[in-house]
């Protein structure tokens, strides 16, 4: 047996059975011994991606095979994405015979150094006898609190030696708890609380717990700044909405509230702005992420969040304070003015309708405020965006996500599309029934967006507009089936012939081209 063998055994015994990744010759010696389904992609940032959206459904590792540094090296913006999704990947690169390295031969790559402040551990097999170790410490890494990307260098040398497989068998961790009376205390004395929520609510599956905690304390409830996924129950009544990535806008929406609780929750921040964030006296922290109270200075309890929440519930009684959010009495009569053009209200509340029982991968980008207000948060694995605002993520993850959740629809813009636009080909190629909806707006209206409200001369520059791209000709380039719709009379038809398509298909929706106000 060689160690590529060993280390198929190795990976089985963690749960993988299937490995994304865009081969080279410094790989082949490992493919030889592997026995997972091995999904190509035509690039690889596809597969780094893909892996990512795997191993966040799968709440497991997760493998990408990366060629070498040029490989690596494609691949760095998704490593930066699966750490800011905490996303357990285990990356595999493969390395040069290393007994020639001394001479730098041609693929040759000092990967530690590429991949540095970006993944929680590293390490190169040099010798056969290193490989279960290095495994093991792998996973063990990327799979502890908070969870994230890890790479293993694979020297062509050593993947052909000859090995004995003993298959690590890893013991289960009891998740640490903290000493929780402090902040308990905390949110019984507070006289008008709030509770932030996060994507460590579905990394838990802490659903339950958080609706409970939410009741008993009759608190408003706010997603994360650029949360990526579903952070509440469906139908939650305390739900306010999604907190925006600003100082300022945080602090209106939270200024008034003696105590904010983070529940798996960051306040990230985006763009600059002068007002300061809310002083940490006045925050409390419970998740996984030491990170997170460490930058906003506040008290903190670090461990499974869903057995935190547990805890604290079991000595929290009712406040005797209720909070519901009011209905919101407007929303059809605006999704109803936005019909006519087209307008992001129509088509998103189309696609709710048209996928309510699907998970949803968004990179809709500019729609993405409109399409978290209108219902896709709905619990366990219904939502998932990148963290990083990475444009074409949501392609590629969608890979990973459809193999755990077959019901997968992946809202993209065109622009973002672009990005990788290869991942069509995979999704053709294995007849994964992932299902995309391109919100076709003809350019970066993000960036139109932002240039509006703070660098009004480029708002017009004509570098911002995608002109010439035929999405639907490209998509049936790659072997998909696809579609164009342009009039809200077609519109709910299309949504539905796309969902009954048989395996992947696509529909390019033309939107309204009017640059909203996302930053004013």
């Amino acid at each position: 047996m060689r160690a590529s063998e060993e280390l198929s055994q190795l990976l089985d015994a963690h749960g993988v059975h299937e490995i994304f990744g865009n081969p080279g010759t410094t790989e082949l010696p490992f493919l030889e011994g592997i026995r997972q389904r091995y999904y190509l992609t035509l690039h690889d940032s596809i597969a780094l991606g893909a892996a990512d959206g795997a191993a966040q459904v799968s709440r497991g590792i997760a493998v990408a095979n990366l060629h070498a540094a040029p490989g690596l090296g494609n691949s760095i913006g998704f490593l930066d994405t699966a750490r800011r999704n905490r996303s357990p990947v285990l990356v595999t690169v493969g390395q040069q015979d290393l007994r020639h390295a001394d001479q730098n031969p041609l693929l040759f790559g000092d990967f530690r150094t590429m991949a540095e402040g970006l993944v929680k551990f590293f390490q190169e097999v040099r010798r056969v006898e290193e490989l279960e170790e290095a495994v093991e410490r792998a996973v063990r890494h990327a799979l502890a609190p908070p969870m994230g990307p890890v790479i293993l260098s694979l020297p062509m040398n050593v993947m052909e030696e000859a090995a004995r497989a003993s298959p690590y068998h890893p013991e289960p961790e009891a998740a640490p708890l903290n000493d929780i009376r402090a902040i308990s205390e905390r949110i019984r004395a507070a006289s008008n609380p709030a509770l932030v929520v996060g994507y460590e609510v579905d990394v838990y599956d802490a659903f339950a717990a958080v609706d409970e905690l939410a009741r008993r304390m009759g608190a408003p409830v706010y997603a994360e700044p650029i949360c990526s996924r579903s952070p509440i129950p469906e139908g939650l009544p305390n739900f306010v909405g999604d907190l925006l990535p600003q100082s300022a806008y945080i602090d209106s929406a939270l200024g008034g509230h003696d105590l904010v609780v983070l529940v798996g929750a960051d306040l990230t921040l985006y763009p600059y702005s002068a007002a300061p964030l809310l002083p940490g006296e006045r925050l409390a922290y419970l998740g996984a992420d030491p990170s997170v109270p460490k930058k906003l200075h506040c008290d903190r309890a670090i461990g499974d969040l869903r057995q935190l929440l547990e805890a604290i519930l079991s000595g929290l009684p009712p406040s005797g304070r209720t909070f519901r959010r009011p209905p919101d009495f407007g929303r059809a009569n605006r999704v109803a003015r936005a019909a006519p053009r087209m307008g992001g209200e129509f088509v998103v509340d189309a696609i709710r309708r048209a996928f309510s029982e699907y998970t949803v991968v968004d990179e809709s980008v500019s729609l993405i405020p409109t399409m978290k207000s209108v219902g896709f948060y709905r619990g366990k694995d219904s939502y998932f965006s990148s963290r990083s605002q990475q444009l074409g993520w949501g392609l590629a993850a969608s890979i990973g996500i459809t193999l755990w959740r077959p019901k997968t629809v992946v809202v993209v813009g065109d622009g973002a599309l672009q990005y990788c636009v290869q991942a069509l080909w995979t999704l053709a190629r294995y007849r994964l029934p992932t299902k995309v909806v391109v919100v076709n707006n003809g350019g970066y209206n993000i960036l139109k967006s932002y240039s509006k409200a703070n660098h009004p001369a480029l708002a017009a520059a004509e570098y911002l507009d995608l002109p010439g791209v035929d999405v639907e000709t490209i998509a049936r380039g790659y072997g998909l089936g696809a579609s164009t719709v342009d009039s809200p009379e077609r519109l709910d038809r299309a949504l539905v012939e796309l969902r009954e398509t048989a395996g992947p298909g696509l529909l390019n929706v033309q939107v309204d081209r009017t640059v909203p106000d996302l930053f004013s």
